[in-house]
């Protein structure tokens, strides 16, 4: 096999590299954009780790992002992933009052005492 047919392969081969990483930058920076300009107070974001948050303030390359429940946290903006929603309601939305809660788990502690009683006077 010749060698100029090696070095022509060799130079398709680069040049489809160099062309698929052009493309790839180029998305990359167009998302870059658009979570630029999603960046303002009310907008949901997602970050690198997965946290949820509305938008509270932009202040240069820092965001303050709020919890669905008020808290508000500082994060980098190279840290947001993408503006969007959550995938689930507001937190509130979803808890049942506790006083819902506590009978079931008193409940349970009772019957579990009850059976031990239980146990414990038939072996008797």
């Amino acid at each position: 096999m010749p060698s100029y047919f090696l070095w022509i392969m060799l130079i398709g081969m680069v040049l489809m590299m160099w062309f698929v990483s052009r493309r790839q930058r180029a998305m990359q920076e167009e998302q870059q954009r658009r979570t630029e300009k999603g960046l303002v107070p009310g907008n949901w974001v997602r970050t690198i780790g997965g946290f949820y948050g509305t938008v509270v303030e932009v202040d240069g390359d820092v965001v303050t992002l709020a919890t669905p429940l008020g808290d508000e946290t500082l994060w980098s903006k190279r840290a947001i992933a993408a503006i969007e929603e959550p995938p689930f309601g507001s937190a509130g939305a979803h808890e049942e009052p506790e006083d819902h809660e506590e009978p079931e788990a008193e409940q349970a502690d009772d019957d579990a005492r009850e059976s031990e009683q239980d146990t414990t006077e038939s072996q008797s």
